[in-house]
């Protein structure tokens, strides 16, 4: 058969390569058996590798006849665990033949036992490290999969396949190339939607390589799928080949092509036009800027969505958008914790935050726009304790100005972000940041003739080990006497009349008193009152007095009240823990809704710092 993919010729001929003939995917190796060898490393221990999945193409039966056959034979084996395992195994293998890797690795899992008999386990592990390469979870391999990619194991006949797959998934294609040939040839002994599944991936790393014969083998072969033929893999492929020969109008046009798509192919297509543009200089860094923005919404999934938030952030300082690039920095952080993009996101944000806000706190900027900055981004790094220093900067700045309102709430929500932070385990405080937090926002308090507020305040005793801070919280208490002639009494009035502030205050107070039942009726009052506007922190704490007075009920109805807890760093776990039980907890019994919820208490008792939250 001769070379039906007309489009890839073009793209291999502009970039300067002859077309010649050439088969489709065919076989490229003889086969081979059950083989043993002595590993240098090992001394003179005999690995034994598993046996070829297939040393012939595998029979094509009718789906549902062959898995009614493959139900009956494992029902028929329950008493017989060897008889068991090649039953779960055949239906893994059923499975796998048909693309269905979820479902063919939850009947393996069940496929461990050490009594059974080597070839068994062997079988089983194979099919294992099959269906988890084809797998579009990407979860990692297990532990007996991963083994047969061992060196020891490189005379097992499909281990070039497996190999070679395993690279490109982990993105070494240059691993991977020396394997292609042996690895397309075994692949021809596999199913359809198995060859289906993996091509693209093999075809893009012959082209990273520049393996340009083995190129024309494997898209050869796209035609027999008409899922592939015509795909955004496929055109985003071709487009990849006109880009390595420098033909950047025929890259534009398969790059288009692809970019219709909703899978990786698309995204990574729609992220090709955007460089295409800009390095053909018919794309200016504005509008690459909005193209990226629409994308990083379109495709979150991955590390090429991580990918696209680090290009994004990049392009909006070439645009000269300080404050967009600080937000990106920030949902790239927020969106892929734990990985290295979010790490140098975290580094670069610092940088770019502490430069802002000196710019703000020196008047190089408005109020105004300081403010509208800081409101900006706020959301995304009120957990990290460089920004709580910046925000005490813009806080200072205010209140230098006159803003003694906005410094007072600023300081406050500061304080506030911190002391929950530290009851997540997540922010290790300084030694006396929160008490200076609170004298300051009495100071501003006082500048602002706030006297009711800060009375509330300053009703609750602050432990103030530095003479300095005493110093000036006692002659904040001081003018509160002059001006009021009381200190306490309004933590005795009620709480019908209370302002929104007094309320937060003696909530607090029952909270840091460890007072759980009060605390969670306080905080419940100022609920009422703000609704959805109950500021994080205050929900957070009444969501740790509910669930430390043991009202689970409650728990669960606050988790699902304040979908933000979703959003914060080391809290998921937790909120994911009481939100999958709310929806039907409240019909039942008390006792039942307990044993229901038990499982975030167990999250809560082993968090990092969970000595800060008892």
């Amino acid at each position: 058969m001769t070379y039906p993919c007309a489009f890839l010729g073009q793209a291999l001929a502009t970039a300067g390569f002859i077309l010649c003939a050439v088969p489709v995917l065919a076989e490229r190796d003889a086969g081979a058996s059950v083989t043993t060898f002595e590993a240098p490393a090992l001394g003179s221990m005999r690995v034994i590798d598993p046996a070829p999945l297939y040393l012939s193409r595998r029979e094509t039966r009718p789906f549902l006849e062959e898995r009614r056959e493959l139900m009956r034979r494992l029902q028929g084996a329950e008493e017989d665990a060897t008889a068991r395992a090649r039953a779960l195994t055949d239906l893994a293998e059923f499975h796998f033949a048909h693309g269905m890797a979820p479902e063919g690795l939850s009947l393996l899992a069940s496929v461990d036992g050490a009594e059974l008999p080597l070839a068994h386990r062997l079988r089983a592990a194979a099919f294992e490290l099959a269906l988890g390469l084809i797998d579009l979870r990407e979860r990692p391999l297990t532990g007996r999969a991963k083994a047969l990619l061992d060196p020891v194991h490189r005379d097992w006949a499909d281990q070039p396949l497996f190999l070679a797959l395993h690279h490109i998934g982990e993105g070494r294609c240059s691993e991977a190339a020396v394997l292609l040939d042996a690895a397309v040839g075994r692949l021809a002994r596999f199913s359809s939607s198995v060859q289906e599944r993996v091509l693209p991936g093999l075809l893009e790393c012959a082209i990273r390589s520049e393996r340009w014969r083995l190129a024309r083998d494997i898209a050869a072969a796209f035609d027999a799928y008409p899922s592939l033929r015509d795909s955004p893999a496929y055109h985003f492929l071709l487009g990849e080949v006109a880009s390595a020969g420098e033909a950047p109008l025929a890259a534009f046009d398969s790059f288009v092509r692809a970019q219709s798509g909703d899978d990786l192919w698309a995204h990574r297509a729609r992220r090709a036009l955007v460089d295409l543009g800009l390095g053909e200089d018919v794309l200016g860094p504005d509008e690459a800027v909005r193209l990226l923005s629409q994308e990083a919404q379109m495709w979150r999934g991955g590390p090429e969505a991580a990918e696209t938030l680090h290009a994004l952030a990049s392009l909006q300082m070439i645009a000269e958008d300080q404050v967009g690039a600080i937000e990106t920095y920030g949902q790239l952080m927020v969106r892929h914790p734990g990985t290295t993009q979010a790490s140098d996101a975290q580094q670069k944000a610092r940088t770019l935050i502490d430069a802002l806000y000196q710019r703000g706190a020196a008047r190089d900027m408005s109020l105004t726009r300081y403010m509208a900055a800081h409101e900006r981004i706020a959301p995304l790094f009120r957990f990290t304790l460089n920004f709580s220093e910046a925000a005490t900067l813009l806080a200072d700045t205010f209140l230098a100005a006159g803003g003694t309102t906005i410094a007072a709430r600023e300081y406050a929500t500061i304080h506030d972000y911190l002391v929950a932070g530290q009851d997540l385990g997540i922010v290790d405080i300084p030694e006396g940041a929160l008490q200076r937090l609170k004298v300051k926002e009495a100071e501003a308090l006082a500048a602002g003739g706030q006297w009711e507020t800060l009375g509330a305040l300053l009703a609750q005793p602050l432990d103030l080990d530095d003479p300095d801070l005493r110093r000036r919280l006692e002659r904040v208490s001081v003018r509160l006497l002059q001006e009021t002639g009381r200190s306490s009494e309004l933590l005795t009035g009620t709480a019908e009349d209370a302002p929104d502030q007094v309320l937060r205050l003696r909530a607090q107070a029952r909270f840091d008193a460890a007072e759980w039942p009060e605390a969670m009726t306080a905080y419940g009052r100022l609920h009422d009152r703000l609704g959805g506007d109950m500021p994080l922190p205050d929900s957070i704490r009444y969501l740790l007095a509910a669930h430390r007075s043991g009202d689970m009920v409650r728990t669960a109805e606050i988790a699902r009240t304040f979908p933000a807890l979703t959003e914060l760093p080391a809290w998921a776990d937790i909120s994911r823990s009481l939100t999958h039980a709310a929806p039907e907890l409240l019909p039942l019994r008390q006792d039942t809704a307990r044993a229901r919820i038990e499982s975030a208490g167990e999250v809560l008792e082993t968090l990092p710092g969970r000595e800060q939250l008892n």
